[in-house]
């Protein structure tokens, strides 16, 4: 199972293109810095991402961590949306992650989500997107067989000012299938960033992220230095 994660969430980056009508770009980016939270010590963060992206279409993959002494939080997430080619200012998407947060005691979460999304502003000094659609997760699946479905609700605004850029994404799934025991699933993601760019490719990124679960609840603050590269490839 472990071996054909990789593969799976690569091979949908590589392919699925024709190069002579779509203009294709890669990208990759790079983090790394601290982190700190009401409930442990000063940690280490880590990002890591690989971005792919045509006139119509958009595919990413990026993993996340955040590593205290005691406790861990590490995010592996991959994207696909594609533009309606008559309404362009429409798309659909599917995300896959795989997700362990000991703070909320979740030991490995498989979630999938999918639906329509909305550019209620797109340009060159920003995005503005809202999308709405269902979710599934499958909680500790190497030892259960808990499934829980969710209504997914997002948006995200982004805005580059010459050598700043700012970010701001919040997700909410409601849960539709029965609770468990006594622990509701329905959480908000909220994720919140401000970067200084210098140099050529360099920048400093500050921000929060934070998921919110019933009493469940508080911020990681991070800082971190971060780089990113085009790539010439031409898969």
């Amino acid at each position: 199972m472990r071996k054909t994660i990789l593969p799976l969430l690569v091979i949908p980056c590589l392919f699925a293109h024709d190069s002579e009508k779509e203009r294709l770009e890669w990208a990759q980016y790079y983090r790394m810095g601290a982190v700190s939270s009401e409930t442990s010590t000063t940690g280490i963060t880590g990002y890591a991402r690989l971005k792919r992206t045509t006139a119509y279409t958009f595919k990413d993959i990026r993993f996340f961590g955040h590593f205290f002494q005691t406790d861990t939080e590490i995010r592996i997430r991959q994207k696909s949306s594609r533009r309606f080619l008559s309404i362009d200012r429409f798309y659909s998407f599917n995300t896959l992650i795989y997700e362990k947060n000991t703070f909320l005691n979740v030991d490995l979460r498989y979630h999938f989500n999918q639906g329509i999304g909305w550019f209620m502003r797109n340009s060159e000094s920003g995005n503005m997107t809202l999308e709405m659609g269902l979710a599934f997760d499958n909680s500790d699946f190497l030892n259960t067989e808990q499934k829980t479905s969710y209504a997914r609700g997002g948006y995200s605004v982004d805005y580059n000012m010459n050598l700043f850029s700012t970010k701001f994404e919040i997700d909410y799934f409601y849960q539709l299938s029965e609770v468990v025991g006594s622990t509701p699933l329905s959480r908000v993601q909220i994720l919140g960033e401000l970067q200084w760019s210098f140099g050529n490719n360099w920048g400093l990124i500050t921000g929060f992220t934070q998921d919110i679960q019933k009493d469940k609840s508080g911020p990681y603050i991070f800082l971190t230095v971060a780089v990113t590269q085009p790539l010439n490839w031409s898969f």
